[in-house]
């Protein structure tokens, strides 16, 4: 392999490509460093082992999915709708990417079955995840509601990714994407219906006095 060179990040990134492909557990550090140009022994004065890598790669992950993913739940001058739509198709297509890809999915289902070092990392993850999406939710519904369905939609990713995964098959993501815009979409038109019907039941009481 021609050398080229070589940064803690381009590191992170190559090692990223690999446990997306392979996953963590499948990975080796001389298939790191071979992927880098680097020898085995030189990966090492970088990261002293996979799981400092690993944790490297997840905070990477996290950081690229607050700037570019969960941001968009905190604009406030984009109707709610607009919002989810641009965090959810986000998130999408950043899962469904060959080089990112759901590492994260990935991880959720790993951690909790056998790598529980990593366990705090991804549940900050998927707490900033599920903290986005109940922002958005907040405008729309109380808190009680807004959590579950907050809860409910995380839940639905997270499933939906493993699915994708199993199968081979990236329309599992998409379904559920859609699934979830167009509840909120149904429940905003329900509500905007029951609110149009209470003012008119209040018109039609005052007129009656």
């Amino acid at each position: 392999m021609p050398k080229q060179k070589v940064d803690e990040q381009i590191i992170i990134i190559e090692a990223l490509k690999l446990f997306r492909k392979q996953s963590y557990f499948n990975t080796s550090m001389s298939e790191i460093a071979d992927a880098c140009g680097l020898q085995k022994g030189s990966l090492y004065h970088y990261f002293p082992s996979k799981e400092d890598l690993m944790r490297k790669v997840i905070k990477n992950v996290h950081e690229f999915f607050k700037t570019n993913v969960f941001s968009h739940a905190y604009d406030k001058s984009i109707p709610p709708q607009k919002r989810l739509e641009r965090l959810f198709l986000s998130a999408e297509k950043v899962f469904l990417n060959e080089e990112k890809g759901n590492l994260l999915g990935n991880m959720g289902v790993e951690t909790a079955l056998m790598a529980p070092e990593f366990n705090t990392l991804v549940q900050r993850f998927f707490l900033d995840f599920f903290h986005a999406v109940k922002t958005i939710y907040l405008d729309k519904y109380s808190e009680a509601v807004a959590t579950e369905l907050a809860e409910r939609s995380v839940a639905e990713i997270e499933g939906s990714l493993m699915f994708s995964r199993v199968f081979n098959e990236p329309n599992y993501l998409r379904n559920t994407t859609k699934r979830i815009l167009n509840r909120l979409e149904k429940n905003g038109e329900a509500n905007g219906k029951a609110n149009g019907k209470a003012v008119g039941k209040k018109v039609v009481q005052k007129a009656k006095k």
